[in-house]
């Protein structure tokens, strides 16, 4: 065999073994997925909105509120990880394929799974975060107890304590509120209407002890992690089902919840756990 073919079998061993790696790479938070062929699904289903440089001022985003992410400050809502951290690979994927209720992201359903993990690799190269910290750790989720009377009862406490400066009684009418609150890109942002009975991400009281645990990245809901503990936040996320038709909330419990003591009747002074 010649020296050039020698040499130019190397080059394309070496040329081989880089976009392996840069595809490796792409993939930050353990996505296997290849950024090049992500950025075509990214072109086809997601540039309308976010736009041709994923800085969210696709050409409809000014029809949209929320506005679409700018995947290039490495900010996303909805993580199972604590606040302030990266999401998941995991995380990215349940946005992507069920969307965002009462936003205009839809649910992607149809994607395949390697156009989903394709795209994620795509978008962990958009923002240098990804390569400086990686996903954080999902928050532990123990055993669902099981919702009661008086679980209901002591949730209600909690989230008057906890809580009720921004939802109020439920329905985000909370003294923050009606002051006035904005997120971390300066847009206007409204508390959950909790007794709608579906969150933009939350459906379940699994979903409801998560978002209390974490928080929401780049809003002023915090993370009760280091303030509650499970079986508090789990109290809160049953009171919080029942306040609505939530998935796995029952008539009885519902009903139970209507009936309880409006808030701030003999309970504990709130307290100030709201992100400034």
């Amino acid at each position: 065999m010649s020296t050039a073919a020698v040499v130019s079998g190397l080059l394309v061993g070496a040329l081989a073994l880089g976009a392996v790696s840069l595809s490796a790479q792409a993939g930050g938070g353990g996505v296997t997925g290849d950024a090049g062929r992500g950025r075509q699904v990214y072109e086809r289903y997601c540039e309308q909105c976010h736009g041709d440089r994923t800085d969210g001022a696709g050409e409809v985003a000014r029809w949209s509120q929320p506005r679409p992410r700018d995947f290039r400050q490495g900010i996303f809502k909805f993580s199972t990880a604590r606040y302030g951290f990266l999401p998941t690979a995991a995380d990215l994927d349940r946005v992507i394929q069920n969307g965002l209720y009462g936003t205009r992201m839809p649910p992607f359903a149809a994607l395949s799974t390697r156009e989903r993990r394709d795209v994620i690799a795509y978008l962990e190269t958009r923002s240098p975060r990804w390569r400086a910290e990686g996903p954080g750790t999902p928050v532990t989720i123990p055993a669902e107890p099981a919702p009661t009377r008086e679980a209901l009862t002591q949730g209600r406490a909690l989230f008057e304590a906890n809580c009720s400066k921004c939802h109020g009684d439920g329905t985000g009418n909370g003294p923050s509120a009606i002051k006035g609150m904005v997120d971390d890109w300066g847009a206007a942002i409204t508390p959950a209407n909790l007794m709608l009975g579906r969150g933009k991400w939350a459906r379940t009281a699994r979903d409801i002890y998560v978002r209390a645990m974490a928080g929401i990245n780049g809003t002023p809901m915090p993370e009760s992690a280091d303030v509650l503990t499970p079986e508090q936040v789990w109290q809160i996320a049953h009171y919080v089902q029942a306040l609505g038709a939530w998935s796995g909330s029952t008539p009885e419990l519902r009903k139970f919840a209507a009936e309880l003591p409006p808030p701030g009747a003999g309970d504990p002074a709130p307290a100030d756990s709201v992100k400034q």
